[in-house]
C-alpha cells in the first residue's frame, strides 16, 4: 500500500491510545522481518533508516528494497530517517521519498558532542522549512539520550526540561518530539529509571506528539506507561540487532559442531549463507512482534481512518513528485 506519513499514524495512535513502533533496518533481512512481523499482527509501523546506514550500504539500494516490499504491504507504514544530523544529509532522504524525517540537532554532525540551543535550533528550523514545503512531518530533539555502551548518570541537565521543550516546539515548528526521560541507545547498564514525571509535565507543555527512542531493555511496564504519559512513537533497534546476532551465533555454532563431525568421519563441510540468515530473519521478526504487543499496536491496521489500505494513492504519488522538489534544496 502506499506510504503514508509518520503523523498520520501517529494521530491514529493518539485517538486509539497505542504506540506505534519505529524499527530501524539496515539490510534485506531485518526489511523483510519487519514487514513479516507487521502483516502477523497487522500493526501499523515505521520502518527507519539512520544516516549512519551510509557506512554500510548506498541508501538508494536499501530504500528501493524496502518501497517494494511496501508495494506488497497490506498495512499503513511510513518510510522515517532516524538521526539525521545535517540538513544535507536529511535533504538526501527527502530527495529519496521519505515520508518522514528527524534532524538530531542536540548532537553535533559527528555526534561526539551537543549543540547549544541556538545552534540545535538554527539547524531544525532550517529542517522544518524544508520538508513542510513539500508536505513532510520533521522530528526533532531536546534533551540528551545516553549512548551505547554508556551509563545512566547523566544528571538533571542531560534530560528534557518541559517549559523549554514546550518553547522549542513553539519555536522550530516541528511534528514530533524527541525527549529524554531516562532512556539510551543501545543495551542499558543495570535497570533504567524512567523519569514518568518529568514525562507527564513534558506531554501537559506539548502538544505534539512524543518519541521514546532507546526503547530496548526499557521494562514492558515503563512502555506501557509511557505511552498513557503521551509516547506515540517508540524506537526499537538493539534488540532487533541481539535477535540477528544471538540467532546466527547459535547457528554457526551448530554448523562447527557438524564441521566437526564431517572432519572426523571424513565427509565434507557444507557451506549455505541462507541457512544461517533464515533462522536470523525469524528471530527478527519475532523481536519485532512482540514490541508490537506491547504497544498495542498489534491490530490497529484494520480499524480504518487515515491510515487505513484506503489511503489515497494519488495524494502518496504526489508526495513523491515532491520529494524531487528537495534535491534544488541541497
Amino acid at each position: 500500500m502506499p506510504l503514508v506519513t509518520s503523523t498520520e499514524l501517529l494521530a491514529a495512535a493518539e485517538a486509539g491510545n497505542y504506540g506505534v513502533g519505529a524499527f530501524n533496518a539496515i539490510n534485506m533481512e531485518s526489511a523483510q522481518a519487519i514487514f513479516k512481523a507487521a502483516e502477523e499482527e497487522r500493526a501499523p509501523f515505521i520502518l527507519q533508516v539512520t544516516q549512519t546506514t551510509l557506512g554500510y550500504t548506498e541508501p538508494e539500494e536499501l530504500v528501493a528494497l524496502i518501497k517494494e516490499l511496501a508495494k506488497k504491504s497490506t498495512v499503513p507504514m511510513a518510510l522515517h530517517l532516524d538521526h539525521g544530523r545535517s540538513f544535507e544529509k536529511v535533504m538526501q532522504f527527502l530527495a529519496m521519498g521519505f515520508t518522514s524525517v528527524m534532524i538530531d540537532g542536540s548532537l553535533t554532525e559527528d555526534g561526539q558532542g551537543p549543540r547549544s540551543w541556538d545552534e540545535n535550533v538554527e539547524v531544525t528550523c532550517k529542517v522544518v522549512e524544508a520538508a513542510h514545503a513539500i508536505g513532510v512531518p520533521v522530528e526533532g530533539e531536546f534533551g540528551m539520550l545516553g549512548q551505547i555502551g554508556g551509563d545512566l548518570k547523566g544528571g538533571e541537565g542531560a534530560l528534557t526540561d518541559p517549559d523549554l521543550a514546550a518553547k522549542f516546539v513553539e519555536t522550530t515548528g516541528i511534528d514530533i518530539l524527541a525527549v529524554g526521560v531516562g532512556t539510551t541507545h543501545g543495551l542499558f547498564k543495570g535497570k533504567p529509571y524512567i523519569d514518568h514525571e518529568r514525562l507527564k509535565q513534558i506531554d501537559a507543555k506539548v502538544k505534539v506528539p512524543l518519541v521514546m527512542h532507546g526503547g530496548t531493555g526499557v521494562p514492558d511496564e515503563d512502555v506501557r506507561q509511557g505511552i498513557t504519559e503521551g509516547i506515540r512513537k517508540i524506537n526499537f533497534d538493539t534488540g532487533i540487532r541481539v535477535s540477528f546476532i544471538e540467532a546466527v551465533a547459535g547457528e554457526i555454532h551448530a554448523i562447527e559442531k557438524e564441521w566437526d563431525d564431517a572432519d572426523k568421519s571424513g565427509g565434507v563441510r557444507k557451506y549455505d549463507i541462507r541457512r544461517v540468515l533464515k533462522p536470523a530473519r525469524a528471530a527478527m521478526v519475532d523481536a519485532v512482534r512482540d514490541r508490537m504487543r506491547v504497544f498495542s499496536s498489534s491490530g490497529k491496521a484494520d480499524l480504518g481512518g487515515a491510515c487505513s489500505a484506503k489511503a489515497d494513492p494519488a495524494k502518496a504519488a504526489e508526495r513523491a513528485r515532491e520529494a524531487e522538489v528537495a534535491k534544488v534544496l541541497e
